[in-house]
């Protein structure tokens, strides 16, 4: 594994980001944003796509909140508080952007596909 790619899959700034955008896509369901993500032109678009799914941060946490309690959304982990577990901060925001530096399609495109791939919320529907 070249050490790009390992520094990417090691980073807890990108676990963090991937752990808000799997609940992103059950609450939110617009997979189009994962496209997005998955081809930036360059290191602006890929900023925009973040922009995207952090400018909606509090509803869809709002709505992860409101559905756990309901039961239409599960957490298959033992989570206490949903804010600490899925909300991403600005400095994760920093580290994330900065590894997208160098290569913002190869970022873009890990981080997208182990959002697609994650489990940690499911829709109970």
């Amino acid at each position: 594994m070249s050490e790009d790619i390992k520094a990417i899959l090691e980073e807890p700034c990108i676990d963090a980001y991937v752990r808000y955008l799997g609940a992103f896509k059950v609450v939110e369901s617009d997979y189009g944003l994962f496209d997005k993500l998955a081809r930036p032109r360059d290191l602006e678009d890929f900023t925009r796509v973040i922009y995207e799914s952090v400018r909606v941060q509090d509803r869809v946490l709002g709505r992860l909140k409101e559905g756990i309690s309901r039961g239409e959304y599960e957490v298959t982990w033992d989570v206490k508080d949903v804010e600490k577990a899925f909300r991403i901060d600005k400095s994760c925001l920093s580290k994330v952007i900065e590894l997208a530096r160098a290569n913002p399609r190869l970022v873009g495109s890990i981080i997208a596909s182990l959002a697609l791939a994650y489990e940690g919320v499911r829709s109970r529907r």
